[in-house]
């Protein structure tokens, strides 16, 4: 491939996560990467349906010491989310929780896919009970701009703001846009990721649909019944190198490669061969710099569904084929998350960074007997190794099929020192 046009490289200097395993990146990490059990029955409903089924709940969100109780709890779930991640990224990148207004204009990229529809079955029920006493102002979080309006505002973020609907590639989708705004020279930092809370309406369209694995998702096995229902959110703090040097932050990883395509096929199914899936994942490779054997580990997008994984199992090593080099380990981390939808890409990204930074290969939970037409180099059980870059695949409705490379040292790539010159 022609040097320029490879993507210089992007450091990533502050993380979050929030999963059903732990309300942040440390608690989130440590059940991901020993395959604890985090799955509850959702209890939020009367329906005894529905009230059988495993999901993957955060559990109480704890308000935050600077911020008013009342306020807290006017807050859509999906906002609450989102507030504890930016707190956590900003944190750990050596920001403020609130930048000062003298601060460069920092850019907010984010997706979200029920936005407040939790308050919104919230007023359903107050008027299935009583119109005259219902709350209306409950509806007005149903708008989709309101979670990322709440977070530059708590934030005082001035840079550009973008909110991503494309469901489950939606924060990939949110972190490749911020990679190109910092690459393009239109900030030189920004916050990126997902956010995306458990409603009534998620879980039952699921179910009415016959996708919802009752006591768990399977990903990849032989009789995987459906996805796990979940919620949560990641943030990533992004910068342009000679920024975070700048400022003296310490990189966790590096963006190197985003790419995505789009089936053209099917509203809801995959296309089956996975081809456009492939040439997501190969053209990712490609514009990252780094050379194929580099990369030591894929995290999955594996729902659990027939169709998804069936999919994925041709995509991952049609791929590898095409970039001549040979699949390297696999897993998918849902049944440790649940599917968090919009979230789900950056939840990812996440786990990608801290297997690096870490040492250690999440594992494929839930797999009990495998599939013998998904013929992937499956992690069965978390394990020790070496990784100094990784690929994050997400897929979604409409087609839609993203894939993000990280790597752990700038240095990585071709030639040894592919986008040395943006440190210097």
């Amino acid at each position: 491939m022609d040097e320029k046009t490879l993507l210089t490289p992007v450091a990533v200097t502050g993380m979050s996560m929030i999963t059903a395993q732990g309300a942040c990146l440390a608690d989130s990490w440590a059940g991901i990467s020993t395959a604890a059990n985090a799955l509850r029955p959702w209890n939020d409903d009367s329906d005894d349906k529905l009230g059988r089924l495993q999901v993957a709940s955060c559990g109480e969100l704890r308000c935050p010491a600077d911020m008013p109780a009342k306020l807290w709890a006017g807050l859509a779930r999906t906002q609450q989310l989102a507030a504890l991640a930016a707190d956590e990224a900003l944190t750990s990148a050596g920001l403020p929780r609130r930048l000062a207004p003298s601060s460069r204009p920092m850019g907010l990229f984010l997706a979200t896919t029920v936005c407040g529809m939790d308050k919104n079955e919230q007023f359903y029920r107050q008027y299935r009970q009583n119109p005259q006493m219902a709350n209306s102002r409950l509806m007005r979080r149903i708008q989709s701009y309101e979670v990322l309006t709440f977070i530059a505002r708590r934030h005082r973020l001035n840079g550009p703001r973008i909110l991503f609907l494309s469901t489950c590639v939606g924060s990939s989708m949110a972190i490749g846009a911020a990679c190109d705004a910092i690459r393009l020279g239109r900030v030189d930092i920004a916050l990126a990721g997902g956010a995306e809370a458990l409603c009534r309406l998620l879980l039952s369209g699921f179910n009415s649909l016959r996708l919802v694995a009752p006591n768990g998702c399977q990903p990849f096995d032989a009789h995987r019944p459906g996805i796990t229902v979940g919620e949560g959110a990641a943030l990533l703090v992004l910068e342009s190198a000679a920024h975070a040097k700048a400022r003296g932050a310490k990189p966790i990883g590096y963006v190197r490669g985003f790419a995505a395509t789009c089936d053209a096929h099917h509203i809801t199914a995959p296309e089956p061969g996975g081809h456009w899936a492939a040439s997501a994942i190969q053209a990712a490779v490609e514009k990252s710099g780094l050379m194929p054997g580099d990369i030591g580990y894929v995290n999955a997008h594996g729902t659990g569904t027939r169709d998804n994984d069936a999919m994925e199992a041709k995509a991952i090593p049609t791929a590898f084929e095409a970039l001549d080099a040979a699949v390297p380990p696999v897993s998918s981390t849902k049944r440790l998350t649940g599917h968090t939808f919009a979230a789900a890409g950056a939840i990812e990204a996440a786990i990608c960074l801290q297997a690096m930074a870490t040492g250690i290969l999440p594992p494929n939970a839930g797999l009990a007997e495998p599939d013998s037409a998904c013929q992937l180099p499956l992690v069965l059980q978390s394990r020790p190794a070496r990784t100094n870059a990784a690929i994050s695949c997400n897929f979604a409705f409409g087609g839609n099929n993203t894939a993000l490379v990280f790597s752990r040292h700038i240095e990585t790539g071709r030639g040894g020192m592919v986008g040395k010159g943006a440190m210097e």
